[in-house]
């Protein structure tokens, strides 16, 4: 038992050492998440006396088949990710490329065909009965500023909480993104706001004092917080404003942090905006990632615009 604790103790001290040389070269998401995914893959080597570091292919597609039993593919894919990680960062060899985790991750695929389920897009026209049906109360005010900015930037929740008042330009018109999870080296964006949404920022603005600091911070007791919001609470935060407006309770279980950003990207391509510009709003980098956000936009409105293109043409 004390060589079981001891061995324990060790790992333990090996994976804190990996992650504190990684410190301002990945985001605290980016390396919280391995870390975690990490602690999955070695604490399950611990139980069978397998090594995690260096681990042998075998032992990961091992650790692979039996996870994809109750875990979801992008999942599997993430701890995959996590262990190339580590052995990289320990400047190891990848066994991630070894044909037998390539194996297990084809069997897992296969396994789990579904496609990853998408956040219902909080589009323009939710997004209107929702903001109507926030109060004007100071959470309501903050409510209808941070959906409609999130609606316009096209931001994900993470970098939604890391605006800053100093990041809006002085006649609130756009916003400057500092950094995203596309962008580790923060090149940043610009990203601009309908005049409807100016003035909702103007009113959180005036309501809370806020002058620096995170623009969208906690509430309590009407007090205002000096951090700023977590992102599962713009999860949370959604979904009370959503159930405000009366929307389903299915609706409101489908929404998320991305419904801004996904309803946002369907808009405008059902507004005709091409791939490019839809890329450059919401700062995507890959076309395949934004296809699965836009995939869902209303295929009526989409035919409607065909059909009205088609018969100007044609008159």
């Amino acid at each position: 038992m004390h060589v079981e604790s001891s061995s324990f103790s060790k790992q333990q001290a090996s994976l804190d050492r990996l992650f504190a040389r990684c410190e301002g070269a990945y985001s605290e998401n980016t390396l919280r998440g391995y870390r975690n995914a990490l602690k999955q893959f070695q604490g399950w080597c611990k139980e069978r006396g397998l090594e995690w570091l260096p681990a042998e292919p075998h032992t990961i597609a091992n650790f692979l088949d039996i996870e994809v039993k109750t875990k979801s593919i992008s999942t599997i894919r993430h701890r995959v990710d996590a262990i190339s990680f580590a052995h990289r960062m320990a400047d190891l060899p990848s066994p991630a490329e070894h044909s037998e985790v390539r194996l297990a991750l084809r069997r897992a695929r296969r396994a789990k065909p579904r496609r990853p389920k998408q956040a219902l897009g909080l589009t323009a026209e939710l997004l209107n009965k929702i903001v109507a049906a926030c109060p004007d109360t100071l959470g309501g005010r903050r409510h209808a500023a941070l959906i409609s900015v999130g609606y316009d930037t096209l931001c994900r929740s993470c970098e939604l909480v890391a605006v800053r008042a100093e990041h809006l330009s002085d006649d609130f018109s756009h916003i400057y993104i500092l950094r995203s999870k596309a962008d580790p080296f923060g090149d940043g964006r610009v990203a601009y706001l309908s005049s409807a949404n100016i003035q909702r920022v103007q009113t959180w603005l005036d309501a809370s004092g806020i002058v620096h600091g995170p623009l969208f911070r906690g509430l309590h007791l009407g007090t205002v917080s000096h951090q700023m919001l977590g992102t599962s609470s713009i999860r949370r935060l959604i979904k009370r404003a959503a159930a405000r407006a009366k929307l389903s309770d299915e609706s409101v279980q489908a929404l998320s942090g991305h419904s801004m950003r996904v309803g946002a990207a369907q808009d405008m391509m059902v507004a005709g905006v091409d791939t490019i510009g839809i890329m450059h709003a919401g700062g995507w980098k890959s076309q395949a990632v934004l296809a699965r956000y836009v995939e869902n936009a209303s295929a009526e409105q989409l035919h409607h615009k065909r059909w009205q293109h088609l018969s100007s043409v044609f008159l």
